[in-house]
């Protein structure tokens, strides 16, 4: 039978725009054989679906249903394309938990640690896996610059801990730019990381469960025209270059497809990431971030590295989709027998 997809877009963070266009790329390429795909519009308390005349209806929160030509429709899969708040950092997740909804991608709790740059930066340094020093620093507190300078040095990054697309992030060259780019991580977030600049190149590398195990699709090295991958860089084509396969030795691209597919088990992630990575001039990757929910337009890095390996984009979202029913069939059977 036919599945009603709900795809979510927009959101209420810096990256609304590149949400909208995920979304739309993502009802475009699903299979219109197996699946209805419902544009979703999030924004703020407004949820809504707007048809091809221009009728815009509106999410019924209480069970996540649309009533159309006079009948409530619901749906069997939310497809959570929103990159930010709400739908990246977990709160989306907790919502169909409570409804008891299958959707795509990682739970709640996953979201919610891995949104967190310093706090996941923690826990996955707790596997080997190479990362920078950092401090961390909420809104308010005493903010020891002589720590930064000993455990950080210049140039440093400041970062908002809860943050994406590279929004409220400065590079600092020297002490006296600090506080202005604490100011600006501080507009965005009511807590920031400091973390120390590693110079080298910025590779990245998506992960997903392909024909039952997890792989590393593959890597990636961007090329960032701006001084670092900032937001300017990452949305205007001809401020960065994305080259897939990155031109790296093999030994290198092993070590970043093993750290990825360990990070993404260790962290019990589903559906489709994207971890980032900067490599030293010693070839040596250390971990950045993780995004859960990446960009996936028609140019994004993730359907490049899906079609780099010979998967069509229809089989790619089908299997996200299977996948979220599954788990919502296997925590069905759990609840039964409890």
């Amino acid at each position: 039978m036919m599945k009603n997809i709900a795809v979510l877009a927009g959101g209420n963070s810096g990256e609304y725009e590149v949400s909208l266009k995920t979304a739309q790329n993502i009802c475009n390429i699903l299979d219109k054989k197996q699946f209805t795909p419902y544009f979703i519009h999030v924004r703020g308390s407004e949820w809504g679906y707007t048809d091809d005349l221009g009728n815009t209806f509106w999410i019924d929160k209480n069970d996540f249903s649309l009533m159309l030509s006079g009948r409530k429709m619901y749906f069997d899969v939310a497809f959570i394309a929103i990159h930010g708040n709400p739908g990246e950092d977990g709160k989306m997740q907790g919502y169909f938990d409570m409804l008891h909804i299958p959707y795509t991608g990682c739970d709640c709790f996953c979201s919610a640690l891995t949104f967190n740059k310093y706090f996941c930066n923690v826990v996955v340094s707790h596997w080997h896996v190479p990362i920078a020093p950092s401090l961390h620093f909420y809104k308010d507190s005493a903010i020891d610059l002589t720590q930064i300078e000993a455990i950080c040095g210049y140039p440093c990054f400041v970062k908002p801990c809860n943050s994406g697309s590279s929004v409220g992030v400065t590079k600092v060259h020297e002490i006296g730019e600090l506080q202005t780019a604490l100011a600006e991580a501080f507009l965005h977030d009511d807590q920031l990381m400091v973390e120390q600049f590693i110079k080298g190149r910025e590779m990245t590398c998506g992960v997903a469960r392909v024909n039952g195990r997890v792989q590393a699709l593959a890597v990636t090295e961007v090329v960032a025209k701006n001084e670092f991958y900032d937001y300017q860089a990452k949305y205007t084509d001809s401020r960065h270059e994305l080259i897939t396969p990155a031109s790296i030795a093999s030994a290198t691209e092993t070590t970043i497809k093993r750290y990825s597919e360990l990070i993404y088990e260790k962290l019990g992630c589903k559906g489709v990431v994207r971890i980032d990575f900067i490599v030293d001039s010693k070839e040596k990757p250390f971990f950045l971030e993780i995004n859960t929910i990446p960009g996936q337009t028609a140019l994004s890095i993730i359907p490049c590295q899906v079609k780099y390996l010979g998967i069509e984009l229809k089989e790619f979202y089908q299997n996200i989709i299977e996948e979220a029913v599954q788990r919502f069939q296997i925590d069905d059977n759990n609840l039964t027998e409890c």
